[in-house]
């Protein structure tokens, strides 16, 4: 067969796996349905064997656009979406139901799982007879197929809760066989997930030397999944008894990462803005792939940048950022709020476009009557504000100029992170200099003072407890840990029922500036939302054959 012809059956194989109009369809349709030719030529091919696997990665997500053009942050209290037809809003009104759910990703995971299952199904059977992977190559090919099937898995996890768990290949003309998958428990999903990290952190290389295999997850990528999830499974959301086993279990999934921190090439970067603009740093721990593009700077500089300037941070975003160089115990000390945007530490400035900052060698004017202000265009910021974080100023967008990027799934920050929770939940006394040494790994990189000695060491559990979730705010905002954590936390029906708040700058006659603070919105959290529904068409569907899913709370089937 062409080359040409090869390309074609990938194509058409791909589009058949895809195919996602129900869960039998895309859980179990069997690719061998065209001819048993077609499919054991993909799996006998030495350039469409590992192809097949290479097309699982595309159901990565994307977290520039999440929906559409909107990250998560705009769907909690970080940021307004400017664009009102955004269907990010939705999650700001409790408008989503089990009939329409704007990041519903039932199906997609799904054949994601499908994929995975398929290859490694025919790794140990039309792979390994064929030999079209070398058997030194397998184990790695293993290990990414079964840390892939973990993602999607857990990306399950975290939305619909009492998920199916699939690890083998459905026949879809069994009916017995497809609906005997059954949803199984938040915790025994946890183990399972688990599991499958465990293997591919066995068989996957320590670090990435080959430039080619850059984006293909190393030894710390599934390390770093179990331990987010192992936090998830931890916090109150999954564990309402606080059993401090699960904190425990915790810690030591983030201790397992940062003793081998050298081994595996993993660490953080100094420059805190050049970790989301350089692909492949070494404080990447896992990124989809990095592509040429220029949608992220099309959607998100500000208006008279040639930009939709459509991710405004909120002023509950701006609040949490600390002045500069100060303590622990003095992190407001200087603040003026006559020039609230003045000697703000690092992060603020690499995340946060406020009024007057200089980008692409000129001032961005939030101010009303400013060229980006409040009402100059329909998208112009709705909170004062436009996002720094993730772009790249050097892109010309009338030149169509583009730059290389890519959505960072894991990285070493959260690494510290999720290790300071989980061990100050562990402890009963958080008066503890390894915990306080965590921390100021994240602070001495933000230029703040760190906690130098036993006598400024925090040392009340709730207030560390409070500590460590305004430093994930920060450090990790607009990363969708946020939308997230507010959920894991229970703490989403508390911040997320507050107005977003923006603030409305005004131009003195004398060129000085007012600041008054206003409400953007006045959003809804209700509790339902701590889970997504599961969708409509699965409930219906599994009804029809006597089965009842288990429905979230809160929502109708």
């Amino acid at each position: 067969m062409s080359k040409k012809g090869d390309y074609n059956l990938m194509i058409a194989l791909m589009a058949l796996i895809m195919v996602q109009a129900s869960c039998s369809d895309y859980l179990d349709r069997n690719p061998q349905t065209d001819t048993n030719l077609e499919y054991n030529q993909v799996f006998t091919d030495p350039h469409l064997a590992s192809g097949f696997l290479n097309n699982a990665y595309r159901q990565l997500p994307d977290g520039f656009s999440r929906l559409g053009n909107a990250l998560l942050a705009s769907g909690c209290d970080e940021a307004e979406h400017s664009d009102a037809g955004s269907q990010i809003h939705l999650f700001n009104s409790n408008a989503v139901s089990p009939s329409y759910n704007p990041d519903d990703v039932w199906n997609a995971m799904y054949a994601g799982i499908r994929k995975c299952n398929i290859f490694l199904k025919e790794l140990d059977g039309l792979i390994a007879e064929s030999n079209s992977i070398p058997v030194a190559d397998r184990p790695n090919y293993r290990g990414q197929a079964l840390f892939l099937r973990a993602f999607f898995h857990f990306e399950l996890l975290k939305r619909y809760q009492n998920i199916i768990y699939v690890d083998t290949v459905i026949n879809p003309f069994n009916e017995e066989e497809v609906y005997s998958f059954r949803q199984i428990d938040f915790h025994d999903a946890v183990d399972l997930i688990a599991a499958d990290c465990d293997s591919a952190s066995n068989l996957l290389p320590a670090k990435i030397t080959d430039k080619a295999q850059l984006g293909r997850p190393s030894k710390a990528a599934p390390m770093a999944l179990k331990l987010r999830m192992f936090l998830y499974a931890a916090s109150p959301l999954n564990n309402p008894s606080n059993d401090k086993t699960l904190w425990e279990k915790t810690e030591q999934a983030a201790k397992e990462i940062y003793d081998a921190r050298s081994q595996l090439g993993v660490g953080l970067e100094s420059n805190y803005g050049g970790v989301f603009t350089t692909p492949y740093n070494s404080e990447v721990i896992f990124a989809t792939s990095a592509e040429n593009r220029n949608d992220i700077e099309t959607a998100n500089y500000p208006v008279s940048y040639q930009g939709q300037g459509l991710t405004n941070p909120s002023q509950n975003l701006v609040d949490a950022y600390a002045m500069s160089s100060t303590s622990y115990a003095t992190s407001m000390n200087g603040y003026d709020a006559q020039t609230p945007y003045v000697n703000r530490e690092d992060r603020f400035y690499a995340t946060v476009l406020p009024n007057v900052a200089i980008f692409k060698e000129a001032p961005v004017e939030t101010f009303v009557g400013g060229k980006d202000g409040l009402f100059s265009t329909p998208t112009a910021t709705k909170t004062g504000y436009y996002m720094r974080k993730f772009l790249t100023p050097a892109i010309n967008l009338e030149k169509n100029e583009t730059a290389r990027r890519c959505w960072i799934l894991y990285r070493y920050a959260e690494v510290i992170l999720n290790y300071a929770e989980a061990r100050n939940e562990a402890l009963d006394n958080p008066n503890d200099k390894t915990l306080h040494d965590l921390l100021n790994l994240i602070r001495n990189r933000a230029k703040l003072r760190p906690f130098r000695n036993a006598n400024e060491y925090i040392k009340d559990k709730d207030e560390m407890r409070a500590y460590i979730k305004h430093e994930r705010q920060i450090e990790l905002a607009m990363e969708e840990h946020r939308f997230w954590d507010l959920r894991r936390w229970r703490d989403a029906e508390t911040v997320l029922n507050r107005p977003l708040q923006g603030m409305r700058i005004g131009k003195n006659d004398d060129g000085s500036f007012s600041y008054e603070p206003f409400t953007v919105e006045n959003r809804i959290f209700d509790t339902k939302f701590y889970w997504y529904p599961i969708p409509r068409a699965e409930i219906l569907k599994y009804r029809s054959k006597g089965i009842e899913l288990k429905q979230n709370t809160g929502y109708d089937n």
